[in-house]
């Protein structure tokens, strides 16, 4: 039978809690794990640590996002490749099955053409995965400036594994559907938002923007993808509100749910029907 993948909950929208809080919020609103973003956060960096956070919850950890954000740059070194490596290493003591990372920028030649091939070796040696998300242009007086090796789905496609990030894509003016279709099995995790729609990457509620995410969620299931659904939404407008807050988590996971099990029952459904 065709089984809905796991919905996580990522910490990286909850920078301005603690670790230990992030944790408790994404265990009460029901996800069913987290994906672990590295950051500044002592805890975060050390995965005995976080594994014990993660322990106390109940909530397992299938994902971590490396430290590539423009504000965790300095996080486990400015290098790129000590980067991946100091992820694997973590990935692998905290049992970690998937790494995110972003794409190289466009002038990074000689590292763009190491991490294809390092993804390979680091899959066969260790079991880790290296997912590489797709990243989006930034608009500048109407000019659409592209920073990273990365964007379409073309470019994302040379990488082996890819995590595709929904209000990425719509930034970059992508089809959701299109993208997952045309790269296939190399989608093995997801970044799930919707967005508003005015250029910018908002992470918007499921229901709350441009993209059909409804659609998007069913074909992952009905398609047999068995990789992480991560919800990365924005919370800052809830911070201080943390019933307001408990309940758009919640109703955000029910909505993915919801759309991921309609994919499942289609699948159902084919397989009885004569």
């Amino acid at each position: 039978m065709s089984q809905a993948p796991p919905i996580l909950g990522s910490t990286g929208p909850f920078y301005m809690f603690s670790l230990e809080e992030t944790f408790e919020l994404l265990a009460e609103a029901g996800f069913d794990g987290v994906e672990l973003m590295i950051t500044q956060d002592r805890v975060s960096q050390d995965p005995l640590r976080m594994a014990a956070v993660a322990r106390r919850y109940g909530m397992p950890v299938p994902a971590i996002h490396g430290p590539f954000l423009l504000a965790t740059w300095f996080v486990f070194g400015t290098d790129p490749k000590g980067k991946i490596e100091r992820c694997v290493e973590y990935a692998e003591t905290a049992r970690v099955p998937t790494v995110v990372i972003h794409p190289p920028y466009r002038w990074q030649n000689t590292y763009a053409a190491w991490l294809v091939e390092r993804i390979e070796r680091v899959r066969e040696e260790t079991g880790v995965t290296i997912a590489v998300e797709n990243m989006f242009p930034v608009w500048l007086n109407g000019r659409r400036l592209q920073f990273h090796n990365g964007i379409e789905p073309q470019e994302i496609g040379q990488y082996p594994y890819v995590a595709l990030d929904l209000s990425h894509a719509a930034v970059a003016g992508v089809d959701i559907l299109d993208a997952y279709a045309t790269l296939g099995d190399q989608v093995v995790h997801t970044h799930v938002s919707n967005n508003a729609g005015r250029g910018r990457d908002t992470h918007a509620a499921l229901d709350q923007g441009i993209l059909p995410v409804p659609e998007f969620l069913e074909e992952l299931t009905a398609s047999g993808f068995s990789g992480g659904v991560t919800l990365e939404l924005d919370v800052r407008p809830l911070a201080d509100d943390r019933t307001a807050l408990i309940e758009f988590l919640r109703e955000n996971v029910a909505l993915a749910r919801a759309n991921l099990d309609a994919g499942a029952q289609r699948v159902r459904q084919g397989r009885m029907a004569p």
